[in-house]
């Protein structure tokens, strides 16, 4: 399991319970301070399962809630806004980001050997924004799917109704969970002006980061043979394209690069021996239907 996960579900219980339960938590999984979890790596799926078994003791609430809480949360908080920020600024409402899911996931696939991400597939229903999510995972977190989709909605001031038609936890084979949204009452008129320049320079320097990495993707090879260092990236998208000075530095490209990993899009060389930020090698991902 991805190690954003883990690092969002102790946020989560620090600022939902405080300093003192996160504490408890910790020394109740025995985890040291300096052990404490990297979105830079993968845990087995045991690991967050116990955790939650053990956060639900010290809490008193349902593991059931604790996993819906954490999905709401998943989404809005800014660890995620900022690592997924490639996936979160290419949609414009929860309903596209949904379906964006299925694919974030499969390519997660293919960026690290072990890594499973749940299997997700829709059927669309003749409803406008509405759609039919079919969840299939032997790890059961349904619950988080379903905070998830609350949390996106909130995210794009939406309103949401979810329907449960089947769930894996009452012995169904698959989760089938529909969901309509519609549009919230958030208006431009709300926000200040101040607000609204601060929004606009925001999505300015969103789109910029969006399009350097559309164009560093059109650079990368998609063979791991033929993978680019950091280096080489620079120099070939200095070859193809004119860019800004600023979108040149190699750590604003890190940061790319990095977003582009957390979509699925880039996997690397990380953990390799000698591995540094120089010799790191990147390259595309693609997927089944892209051939």
């Amino acid at each position: 399991m991805h190690g954003l996960i883990f690092t969002t579900w102790e946020k989560y219980l620090g600022e939902r319970f405080g300093g003192g339960l996160l504490s408890a938590y910790r020394e109740t999984i025995g985890e040291s301070p300096s052990a404490t979890p990297l979105v830079s790596h993968f845990y087995e799926d045991e690991v967050l399962l116990e955790g939650v078994a053990a956060a639900s003791r010290l809490s008193g609430l349902s593991p059931e809630q604790l996993l819906r809480e954490y999905g709401h949360y998943f989404i809005l908080n800014s660890l995620t806004g900022h690592l997924c920020k490639y996936i979160l600024s290419s949609v414009s409402s929860a309903y596209d980001l949904l379906l964006t899911m299925r694919d974030v996931h499969s390519r997660l696939r293919k960026t690290a050997a072990g890594l499973t991400p749940p299997l997700f597939n829709y059927e669309f229903v003749p409803y406008e924004r509405s759609v039919v999510l079919i969840y299939d995972s032997p790890r059961q977190l349904c619950p988080v799917l379903l905070g998830a989709i609350e949390g996106a909605a909130e995210r794009y001031g939406e309103e949401v109704v979810i329907y449960e038609q089947s769930c894996m936890k009452r012995g169904d084979p698959v989760c089938r969970i529909g969901a309509t949204f519609a549009h919230g009452t958030r208006s431009a008129e709300q926000l200040s002006e101040q607000a609204r320049a601060n929004a606009f320079e925001q999505q300015a320097h969103q789109n910029a980061m969006r399009e350097l990495g559309q164009r560093i993707l059109m650079v990368l090879p998609t063979e791991q043979a033929q993978a680019l260092t950091l280096r080489e990236i620079r120099q070939a998208l200095a070859q193809h394209y004119r860019l800004s000075p600023t979108y040149q530095r190699p750590a604003v490209l890190l940061q790319a690069l990095r977003h582009l990993q957390f979509a699925g899009y880039v996997a690397a060389t990380r953990g390799e021996p000698d591995d540094n930020l120089t010799t790191r090698r990147y390259w595309r991902v693609s997927t089944y239907w892209e051939h």
